[in-house]
């Protein structure tokens, strides 16, 4: 979990100082537009929200309450900032790599005061 951990919040820190380079350096509504008239600014765009969309899901799997809405919000706004910042308070709450992928706590194994992981029903 410590490796998940540190790559999460180094992923946050770099999206964090790119996006304030990319507002003190440039103008989106100026270069915005540039970028959306190269085939490959679209197509980036287009890769951009498809990834997005897939990791929004895996919130609502995670959550499975309202409260993936304001996440689902934040990645429209913030983009992969905000998918940076929710895997890594992910990696922070989480005591094992099945409890960051899930956002379930696994059972503990009695005998050895371990976490086991246990098949679901009706899987082998």
């Amino acid at each position: 979990m410590r490796a998940i951990r540190v790559t999460t919040g180094l992923l946050t820190a770099v999206m964090a100082a790119t996006i304030a380079y990319g507002m003190a350096a440039g103008s989106f509504s100026d270069e915005g537009g540039t970028i959306l008239d190269l085939a490959w600014g679209r197509v980036t765009l287009i890769d951009l929200y498809v990834g997005l969309a897939l990791f929004g899901g895996w919130i609502v799997l995670r959550e499975r309450s309202w409260r993936a809405v304001p996440w689902l919000v934040a990645l429209v706004f913030l983009g992969n900032l905000a998918s940076a910042l929710y895997a890594f308070l992910a990696a922070v709450r989480a005591d094992s790599t099945g409890e960051f992928l899930t956002g379930r706590a696994e059972p503990a194994d009695e005998a050895s005061g371990r976490r086991a992981v246990t098949p679901r029903a009706g899987r082998a």
